[in-house]
């Protein structure tokens, strides 16, 4: 009788939420409350709502979560596989960069509640989907999230396209610049994360054009998100361009240079950040 209550829909949003949920995750939800909390993002909350919970907590325990069962699912997928293999598999499917893009192909920013700009390259749609976790978690158990973040992973994840990348996604980019002698950098900046630490943003430059941006609690994991980021945009952009026999940055192969016309490189506004080439 009382779960009966938290599941009816009282509201337009929580009606929203109960149908996309049903129609994206294919269930419903138990907790409806819960999980409007994991898709508030800290920036919906006013000021003279200090009552709201937002989502912070909740991708706290969706991200430990997630970890597990990406863990449970590539200790089973790949038997013979080493420890390395499987962190650094691991590493690549949890990334910023990764959860954000599968955040947006299951239209999680319909039923988000947050006040920064669509526009706006940030992380909220990955820690929503994190959060989004959590509340699954809380609401059903570990067995049926496992269940649902499975099948949402190999639906609009390729596991073995992202085998092939066993390497230091930072290392194997230099790796590519260096054969095709094309300048790479890694530009690092730091930001304030209040009272979650230092938070780093780190973009991948291809010959002065950025390929691939990322962010992580140190240099370190955002360079390497960023590095994940850069070869989640080669691999988006190679089906289409297959048949033209694209470069794997995303542009068009080398031609004579009597059928070339110069463009004027395109660059990055901005400051002068730290750079790093690693």
């Amino acid at each position: 009788m009382l779960r009966s209550l938290f599941s009816r829909a009282r509201n337009p949003e929580e009606r929203r939420v109960r149908a996309w949920c049903r129609q994206t995750l294919h269930l419903t939800p138990g907790d409806l409350p819960l999980y409007r909390q994991a898709l508030r993002h800290s920036s919906a909350v006013a000021d003279d709502r200090p009552d709201l919970p937002d989502n912070e907590r909740l991708e706290f325990l969706g991200d430990a979560i997630l970890d597990a069962i990406i863990g449970d699912l590539l200790f089973s997928t790949y038997p013979d596989k080493g420890e390395g293999f499987l962190t650094r598999m691991r590493s690549k499917l949890v990334s910023r960069s990764q959860l954000n893009s599968l955040a947006r192909l299951i239209a999680i920013e319909r039923v988000m509640e947050s006040n920064v700009a669509r526009s706006q390259e940030s992380s909220v749609p990955g820690n929503a989907l994190e959060a989004l976790i959590g509340a699954l978690f809380i609401d059903k158990g570990f067995d049926r999230t496992r269940k649902v973040v499975v099948k949402l992973l190999l639906t609009h994840v390729d596991l073995e396209e992202v085998a092939k990348e066993d390497k230091d996604g930072k290392s194997r980019l230099l790796e590519w610049g260096q054969k095709r002698k094309r300048k790479i950098e890694f530009v690092v900046q730091e930001e304030n994360g209040g009272s979650r630490g230092k938070t780093y943003v780190a973009q991948v430059l291809i010959d002065g054009v950025v390929k691939g941006s990322g962010r992580g609690n140190s240099k370190k994991v955002a360079e390497q998100d960023a590095a994940q980021s850069a070869f989640a945009g080669m691999r988006s952009r190679r089906p289409q361009q297959a048949r033209k026999q694209a470069d794997p940055t995303g542009e068009k192969a080398t031609t004579p240079a009597r059928n070339r016309r110069r463009r004027p490189a395109r660059r990055v506004g901005g400051g002068a950040p730290t750079t790093d080439m690693g």
